[in-house]
């Protein structure tokens, strides 16, 4: 998932009297209400367009794929309740529960499912997601699909021979396939209703999902309000009857409607307050390790940037530990290659610039500077693109002042809210951008197949070396060979210097204590269908 987190921004409307009346937590109520915190405003809840990981939490709610999670992140039955893969790994079958049905009351089949893969290849939808279907899993005629419009959808390896039936056919077998299964990736699409409201279709009034809720009310920069869907499959062992994510203005304004008892979890904790949390509140905060991870990222094509003596030059002037543990204090890990290092079979490879001294790096630093055409009477100038996320900025902030030190680089921050950082990097008008990417996966592989330049990210960067590699990688069954290749292109990649990384992330949350089955997990999956309340 590139995800895009975005934690903690937005601004909330409600006004102080109508928070307490309307979301305050009220044990004596007949209806049982969980309040999640949730940051800024959704970008988009369009399952098949969405990106963010965020809105992920809330697609997970109103959506079931062939699989689901358990409450530590383990892959479960959604509304397949089996599938089996051929010896040659190339061809998934999945097999829905019996009587599954839409919101509405209409009998889900397994077209839905075929319908909701094809919308997200479809070019006019233009969904950032499509790249899964043809450079992640490799789907039979999908690439080809996607290339133009007016394709033949019957060309793609995903069909349904019956309706409780869906096979999909792969190019090459890929071991994490369960992975890219569930409600994120393989939200099933009610055509109907689509048809009937095009981009409407989302709308509390339109909408039909599948999932443990729907949605009754969405208030944009304020809250989302999905309630128990008494059609879902599982609904008798649902206890959570209403669950309201609430947008917050900022991470501290959350931490304040968390101890004031207006939210029973938050999205996100100040960095700089972890410790005083700890003595606080104790088992409440929790700090997990994430399958995030952040790097900046440079705009080739835009001078000088597309000199790599420049982009290698600014990956030399960052100090990732000092970063770490002087400014964020978040409780990252430095990280000296792209993808996370949370899978120890896989070789990552590393960057050069973690070795050495910050000494011995800035005067490389320098001397490639100098090579480029710039020094102490022809500075470098440039902007760092973020979030107004309180850690985005305040790592931005550190790397600016780290150029400035230890490589003389004026480096200015631009700190926008999340929807027009992301238009930003979309516009292609930045320079250097303090970005991130959630992995769907334990691995490396989501994290480079976002990268392949045929997935058109957004970078522009191409490399047919890199291609080849992902190529090679995607045919190999044996996973230390797969491996091996994966980390021969991470390495292409980190030789570019297309990105410079920086660490792997947390993920940071108050739970209260009555809440139960928010268990830690890697990937941060919390679905409120598992959840109950003391």
């Amino acid at each position: 998932m590139r995800h895009l987190s975005a934690r903690g921004l937005g601004k909330s409307l409600l006004s102080a009297a109508i928070v307490a009346a309307t979301l305050a937590i009220s044990p004596a109520s007949a209806e049982v209400v969980l309040n999640r915190g949730f940051g800024a405003s959704p970008d988009t809840l369009d399952p098949h367009i969405n990106f963010g990981a965020r809105e992920g939490w809330i697609q997970d709610d109103m959506y079931e794929g062939f699989v689901a999670y358990d409450t530590k992140g383990n892959i479960v039955p959604g509304a397949a309740e089996k599938w089996e893969v051929s010896d040659d790994g190339l061809t998934w079958t999945f097999h829905l529960r019996d009587g599954l049905k839409w919101s509405n009351g209409d009998p889900l089949v397994a077209q839905d499912f075929v319908n909701a893969v094809i919308r997200q290849l479809e070019p006019k939808t233009a969904s950032p997601r499509a790249y899964y279907f043809y450079s992640t899993m490799q789907i039979v005629g999908a690439a080809d699909f996607n290339a133009k419009e007016g394709g033949d959808p019957t060309t793609v390896g995903v069909t349904a021979p019956d309706d409780r039936t869906v096979v999909i056919k792969l190019i090459n077998p890929f071991p994490n396939m369960l992975y890219l299964m569930g409600s994120y990736y393989v939200p099933p699409l009610h055509k109907p209703s689509f048809d009937k409201f095009g981009g409407d279709f989302i709308k509390p009034e339109n909408i039909v999902n599948n999932g443990a809720y729907k949605m009754s009310e969405m208030v944009p920069q304020s809250h989302v309000t999905l309630v128990k869907n008494e059609n879902y499959w599982g609904a008798a062992d649902v206890k959570i009857d209403k669950v309201v994510y609430v947008v917050t203005e900022d991470d501290q304004t959350e931490l304040k409607r968390y101890k004031a008892d207006e939210l029973h979890t938050t999205n996100e904790v100040p960095s700089d307050q972890l410790d005083a949390l700890k003595g606080e509140l104790g088992d409440q905060l929790r700090i997990t390790t994430y399958v995030e991870s952040q790097y900046l990222s440079f705009n080739i094509t835009k001078a000088p940037f597309d000199n790599i003596k420049v982009r290698q030059a600014i990956a030399l002037g960052i100090d990732r530990q000092v970063l770490q543990d002087k400014i964020l204090k978040a409780g990252y890990q430095v990280n000296c290659g792209y993808s996370p290092p949370n899978d120890p079979r896989y070789p990552q490879p590393q960057v050069p610039e973690c070795s050495g001294t910050q000494a011995e790096r800035s005067e490389k630093g320098k001397a490639l500077l100098a090579e480029a055409g710039f020094g102490p009477d022809n500075p470098l100038t440039l902007t760092i693109d973020t979030t107004t996320d309180n850690t985005a900025k305040k790592q931005s902030e550190g790397i600016a002042l780290m150029l400035k030190q230890n490589l003389g680089v004026n480096a200015k921050v631009n700190a926008q809210e999340f929807q027009a950082w992301m238009d930003t990097f979309y516009a292609g008008s930045w320079e250097v951008l303090n970005d991130n990417l959630v992995g769907d996966m334990p691995g490396p592989e989501s994290h480079l197949s976002y990268m392949r330049p045929s997935a058109e990210s957004g970078y522009s960067w191409k490399s047919d070396e890199y291609e080849s590699l992902m190529d090679q990688a995607a045919a190999e069954a044996d996973i230390a060979k797969r491996y091996a290749t994966l980390a021969a292109a991470e390495k292409v990649l980190l030789d570019y210097y297309l990105v410079t990384p920086l660490n792997v992330t947390t993920s940071r949350h108050l739970v209260k204590p009555s809440v139960k089955g928010w268990d830690d997990n890697m990937l941060d999956v919390h679905p409120t269908k598992l959840i109950t309340l003391e």
